[in-house]
């Protein structure tokens, strides 16, 4: 039996479609590519925005095309957020929200065997538990993903995601630091610890931790060279938050702070937590304690009310806080939140020509940072080679390196996330060296490999 896999959404979203792939595995499935034809499709969807909501639809009508008889199971928050709305698509068979999804595979069996059976997606309640799903390595990633919090109690006006995922709930730590010593021993180098609400991990637990807690135990894990955060909400950048990432090298110098807008009134009709003062404080903070600091971070544009002085003081804002990266959404009501109701809504067209000025400053600021360390020599983790089997000349780059063979290209990506390329000899896919930036071209950075520092081959997956 042949199952396949499409994933929308966030990096929570990709590590529990790597969870589920490995559920099926067990289960004596074949996992395929969801361009082949399979028994089973699986769509992880997102409901983020409407045009998610579009793009799960398009997924699943593709899945039916491809095999008419097969089953196609949809899950994640979209489902769980309107499964009236899923159940109604002809093309689906199965619906599951985004709890108890380790059960899926055992439902698609029964399914198959002619069962008429049905799994009801609920509400979440304040009693629901961590859904723990266990760490599965994927032969395709050199980065490892582990999912350590799940849910959202800050219920921002325009984000469905406290309704998709429910309250806050936390891996509990020895867990945690069990899947983090199995990721150093399969020979990944990095690890990005990823939630709905990260920096709210451990608040629910008996006795309550906390992020900084968890971080102090995983740097001693061996193997690991780098901890990356996915995503930490102002707020939660407390003291000892901030001391633990500043004083372990370990942990990535590159931090997503999501800022939605700069404009005090729009953030405050969002419902966040802090204004532009605090949040400015919290950067000139961060930066003055470690200064290759790469921070990103998503801007919300066409928010009900945003005029045209709003707009220019949120892109003035940005401007001066120096992103490393930006990433850029068009505001989408969604059924159920406050700011669905609000009004006015923001012209459609106005939303467009936001977005696309928001974007390119965006792509500005990434320019500027990049060209900030032409000339340094930076630590990379190659992910990739971008052009296998083509030789490169590179005579003068062999004699700087002294490294003998064939020279290919390959890509990866420093601590402070600048994605960098350079010519090698052989697979680096998963190795670590130092490389001497040199160039700077739109989304990436080209150098020479100088070292094999701290280099080491990994042995627990695939490094091509």
């Amino acid at each position: 039996m042949k199952v396949a896999f499409h994933t929308l959404g966030c990096k929570v979203n990709y590590y529990e479609t790597e969870a589920l792939t490995g559920a099926f595995r067990r289960e004596g499935f074949e996992i395929v590519d969801f361009q082949e034809s399979a028994d089973v499709y699986v769509i992880n969807t997102c409901t983020v925005t409407h045009l998610a909501d579009r793009k799960s639809r398009q997924a699943i009508r593709r899945a039916r095309r491809r095999n008419p008889a097969a089953i196609v199971a949809v899950t994640g928050c979209y489902p769980q957020v309107n499964p009236g709305e899923i159940a109604s698509l002809p093309e689906v068979d199965l619906i599951l929200g985004t709890a108890e999804r380790l059960s899926l595979p055992e439902i698609v069996k029964r399914k198959m065997e002619g069962e008429a059976i049905a799994a009801p997606v609920n509400p979440y309640g304040q009693g629901a538990v961590f859904e723990d799903m266990p760490w599965m390595p994927e032969q395709e990633r050199t980065r490892a993903f582990l999912k350590i919090q799940d849910g959202c109690n800050q219920f921002c006006s325009y984000c469905i995601v406290p309704i998709a995922r429910g309250p806050v709930r936390s891996l509990l730590p020895g867990k945690g630091m069990e899947y983090l010593r199995e990721i150093g021993r399969s020979g990944y180098k990095e690890v990005i610890l990823t939630g709905i609400h990260l920096g709210l991990y451990g608040l629910d637990l008996h006795p309550p931790s906390n992020l900084a807690s968890f971080l102090v135990d995983a740097v001693a894990i061996p193997g690991i060279e780098r901890i990356r955060l996915s995503s930490i909400e102002p707020a939660d950048f407390n003291d000892e938050l901030i001391s633990v990432i500043n004083e372990n090298e370990k942990i990535c110098r590159h931090l997503h702070i999501p800022l939605q807008s700069g404009d005090d009134t729009i953030l405050k009709k969002m419902g966040r937590f802090y204004d532009t003062a605090f949040y400015s404080g919290l950067l000139e903070r961060l930066r003055r304690l470690m200064p290759d600091l790469a921070v990103s971070t998503d801007i919300i544009v066409g928010f009900p009310g945003e005029g045209q002085e709003h707009f220019s003081q949120s892109y003035n804002f940005v401007r001066e806080s120096s992103f490393s990266r930006l990433h850029v959404f068009k505001y989408s009501p969604r059924h159920g939140t406050k700011a669905a109701e609000m009004i006015p809504q923001v012209a459609p067209e106005v939303k467009e020509q936001r977005s696309r000025m928001m974007i390119a400053l965006g792509e500005e600021l990434s320019a500027v940072f990049q060209q900030k360390f032409l000339g340094r020599e930076l630590a990379v983790l190659f992910e990739k080679e971008l052009q296998a089997g083509a030789g490169q000349d590179c005579s003068g780059l062999q004699r700087a390196g002294g490294f003998p063979g064939e020279y290919l290209l390959w890509e990866g990506l420093t601590s402070n996330y600048l994605r960098v390329r350079a010519s090698a000899p052989g697979s680096w896919r998963g190795k670590m060296a130092e490389v001497c930036l040199e160039k700077s071209f739109p989304g990436y950075l080209q150098g020479t490999l100088i070292s094999r520092t701290n280099v080491y081959e990994p042995t627990g997956h695939n490094n091509g």
